[in-house]
């Protein structure tokens, strides 16, 4: 959630090209006015790369805790091979870190050791095989 909303203020803070634009020719036209409108301009750019340096560090951070929880649950499937839930997550974590193949496997074991898994499991795996195959093209 933190990740999102950074994400989105920076959003906020990107100025439309047109209204720079509009600033521009402003300027353009009444010299007097250029001063004023660079110096707000050049405080928006500090602003926008502050909350750019923010959400590149916390999408440091989410993308190091998904790292983590991969090698746990990857390790959890050697620990407990005969629990789906294991297999479950590790698939959870690998998609999350776009490893959608491996994913799809993790998820096809879930299934094979608890088959109710599977009217959920089948769509996103077919989802994960579709993306796969758009990202090799």
């Amino acid at each position: 959630d933190i990740l999102r909303q950074t994400v989105s203020d920076l959003g906020e803070t990107v100025s439309d090209p047109t209204v720079l634009g509009k600033l521009y020719s402003i300027a353009e036209a009444n010299p007097t006015l250029a001063k004023p409108i660079f110096l707000k301009v050049l405080s928006d750019t500090k602003a926008q790369d502050k909350k750019f340096r923010l959400t590149k560090y916390r999408h440091g951070l989410y993308e190091y805790s998904l790292l983590h929880a991969a090698q746990d649950s990857l390790r959890s499937t050697q620990l407990l091979p005969f629990h789906a839930k294991t297999w479950l997550r590790a698939g959870d974590a690998l998609a999350e870190l776009r490893k959608l193949k491996e994913s799809a496997l993790y998820y096809e074991k879930a299934m094979e050791l608890d088959p109710t898994l599977k009217g959920r499991l089948e769509p996103v795996i077919e989802r994960l095989i579709r993306s796969q195959e758009f990202l090799d093209k």
